[in-house]
């Protein structure tokens, strides 16, 4: 009965101050481990939406350029946040944006730059702790140019072969390299990567020169990209 009564004003009394201390003590435990595994996976898919946004801007750009019979640019933030006339690369509200996917109008107007009236796109929102380049990786990825200066965070070039930020759609949808005079190479001309990281890990989009489009992981253990 004594044990009884004991118990009952125990409950009646609430917890004691050791045991709110062993509670917190327990949560402050679990709170180390599982927070970090959480941000860790936050920032993963951070990554993840950001290198597939890249791939969705070339896939629309492609496919509107073949829609709608006009040229479509895809301009990167990457070597210059600007297009070949200096041009920023801005949304509407005059936003730096990521990436933007321009409708350059029909061929024979077409002139490469960001003009008033001119419809334009960003696909890409700018995400927390991803930037352009690579982390680990040291290697391009699989259908890019094994010269590819990777930290860039593009691999495009124009038709002498300099380092450009942009690609174009041709109406028949095949990507083709252009210089800052809107000089454009020839069929096979536009392929290249994308490279994105979060400082932990990277991912590359490659646009091939007839335009298809790849996401690939950078897998440190073995040292290669796989998609």
């Amino acid at each position: 009965m004594l044990g009884g009564e004991t118990m009952l004003r125990r409950v009646e009394r609430g917890f004691t101050l050791i045991e709110v201390v062993v509670v917190f003590a327990i949560l402050a435990v679990l709170t180390a481990v599982v927070l970090p595994s959480f941000s860790g996976w936050m920032a993963a898919q951070r990554l993840k939406q950001g290198a597939r946004s890249v791939a969705d801007a070339f896939h629309f750009a492609r496919a509107e350029a073949i829609r709608t019979n006009h040229r479509y640019v895809v301009f990167f933030e990457t070597i210059t946040a600007e297009d070949p006339a200096g041009n920023a690369l801005e949304d509407a509200a005059g936003n730096p944006v990521p990436v933007l996917v321009l409708d350059d109008g029909p061929v024979a107007t077409a002139n490469c730059e960001i003009d008033a009236g001119e419809t334009t796109l960003t696909p890409v929102p700018i995400l927390d702790g991803v930037s352009w380049g690579v982390s680990k990786a040291t290697a391009a990825a699989p259908l890019d140019d094994p010269g590819a200066v990777l930290s860039n965070g593009t691999s495009f070039v124009d038709p002498a072969g300099n380092d450009v930020n942009w690609v174009a759609f041709r109406p028949d949808g095949v990507p083709v390299g252009f210089d800052d005079t809107c000089t454009f190479g020839q069929t096979g001309s536009g392929g290249g990567g994308v490279y994105v990281t979060d400082g932990r890990r990277d991912y590359a989009i490659t646009l091939s020169p007839l335009g298809g489009v790849r996401i690939h992981a950078w897998e440190e253990v073995s040292g290669s990209w796989t998609n």
